[in-house]
């Protein structure tokens, strides 16, 4: 496209210019593209020259930036703006072609739930064949076929562009996981959303936002800040019930419940089995009986938050909650493995103290009379004080505990677990085995036959990082060559 196509300023209508491309990232620079340094600080000024070097034909950065500039305008084209990410955002809308006439945006928020609530509206589109595109933590793609991403919440440019190429295919839906780091970097900026939900808030990423204020108003300007018709509250912690406080003045709001029967949409006569669960859901558009193979508490009100942003009538709650038995469970989330003679095995991708809490309290209300042994660890250049809570929530509800290897990243493994030990109650046992195959292995076999084996804080990855390594390690592989 020729840059002058790009832009409403006189300084590009002599341009010749054909643009092949944009990035925000300098290795990715070709010739002929856009770089978008969003960076503002002296150090940025080597991933200006490596984008310069690569080619790029125009900067466009920030106009408070510290590096000189201007002393790179004999190499390609300058353009300063106030903001680098809405301005990433409208050249992604003109050169990927993005109108979002047709397609239904719902973006999902908050620390737990994410993609379970995102996967189940792709999975009660799908069933009713509504074509629906994802863009999450699991994978990115049509329903059900989904391709890994590295960041839950991709930069403007990749989600503006995978958007583009959904609307290309007649694609009319997309649920869309936004983090609290989507927000906070104007990763989303320039998309209008049909539904904003919120799921929770709980401890989790301090280290990026410094207190749970700073985190609770990132989720907040989700709602406020971007176009949206109806926003989905689930009101079962405090953080929900201030978000739906803050926008009492706001119209379409509706609120979601598994305890408060004022919601809009609450759940009632929960029964938890080893089979799966049975509710009733309930709202204006009357009461439903809901059996599902599902486990957990919180899957409940995953459930009912996927039916209260889908359904828009009672035509639509009866054909979507008719539907919610064919669920099948997501990637990393409560998967259950079993065979005849070995223990039962949960895996799930846990990795803050609410979530485990919650997937405990969950295995012990399907499972009360089984005890479990819980192998986990943390991941490393995270939230350190998280470590000690994790651990005393894990030795409340686990027989025994097996402490093992996430993601350390940089930081020193053994650091890692003495900082879980710290909280890990004296009645409870515990052993090291950094090695996360070896932990597995250790479990899972006939001697535990009458217990749960439950596997935290991986879930759908496939991977583990060592310093600057990736290295292939699925719990799930792990775990069906045992039972095989």
């Amino acid at each position: 496209m020729n840059l002058e196509k790009l832009f409403k300023n006189k300084k590009f209508t002599k341009s010749n210019i054909s643009i092949k491309g944009l990035s925000e990232d300098s290795r990715k620079i070709k010739k002929d593209y856009i770089f978008f340094l969003k960076n503002t600080n002296s150090e940025s000024e080597k991933y200006l020259i490596e984008a310069v070097n690569n080619g790029a034909s125009l900067i466009i950065y920030n106009k408070t930036t510290s590096i000189e500039i201007k002393k790179y305008s004999s190499k390609c084209i300058l353009y300063g703006v106030s903001c680098v990410a809405s301005k990433m955002a409208e050249i992604s809308k003109k050169y990927y072609d993005f109108n979002q006439k047709q397609m239904k945006i719902y973006g999902v928020t908050g620390t737990n739930g994410k993609s379970s609530v995102a996967n189940y509206i792709a999975q009660l589109k799908n069933i009713n064949n509504e074509k629906c595109a994802t863009i999450g933590t699991v994978g990115a793609g049509i329903y059900p076929n989904l391709k890994k991403q590295s960041l839950t919440t991709p930069g403007v440019i990749e989600i503006i562009k995978k958007i583009a190429s959904f609307e290309k295919k007649k694609i009319k839906n997309l649920s869309l996981e936004v983090s609290s780091h989507g927000i906070a970097q104007k990763r989303i900026a320039g998309i209008k959303f049909d539904s904003v939900i919120f799921t929770n808030l709980s401890r989790d990423h301090l280290d990026y936002h410094k207190s749970m204020k700073n985190y609770f108003h990132t989720k907040l300007s989700l709602f406020l800040n971007y176009r949206n018709k109806k926003k989905i509250i689930c009101i079962d912690d405090i953080y929900g019930r201030k978000l739906k406080k803050s926008l009492s003045k706001k119209k379409l709001v509706s609120t979601v419940s598994i305890k408060d029967n004022d919601a809009d949409f609450y759940a009632s006569k929960i029964k938890f089995s080893e089979s799966g669960t049975e509710f009733i859901l309930n709202s204006k558009y009357g009461s439903k009986n809901i059996k599902t193979k599902l486990y957990g508490n919180f899957t409940v009100s995953n459930i009912i938050t996927s039916i209260a942003a889908i359904a828009n009538n009672k035509k639509d709650y009866n054909v979507y909650t008719k539907n919610i038995i064919k669920l099948k469970p997501v990637d990393g989330r409560m998967n259950r493995y079993y065979k005849k003679g070995f223990p039962y095995v949960f895996i799930d991708f846990a990795h803050s103290p609410d979530s485990i809490k919650k997937v405990m309290q969950s295995i012990k209300l399907h499972y009360p009379d089984k005890k479990i042994i819980t192998i986990f660890g943390c991941g490393g250049e995270r939230d350190t004080k998280k470590r000690k809570i994790m651990g005393g929530i894990v030795s409340k509800y686990s027989s025994d505990i097996i402490l093992t290897n996430d993601n350390p990243r940089n930081e020193d493994p053994k650091i890692i677990v003495d900082d879980i030990a710290k909280g890990i109650h004296p009645s409870c046992s515990f052993k090291i085995i950094f090695d996360r195959k070896k932990a597995i292995k250790k479990c899972v076999n006939k001697n535990n036959k009458e217990k749960i084996v439950l596997i935290l804080g991986k879930g759908h990855e496939n991977f583990q990082v060592f310093s600057n390594k990736r290295i292939f390690f699925s719990d799930k592989r792990e775990v069906q060559k045992i039972l095989k």
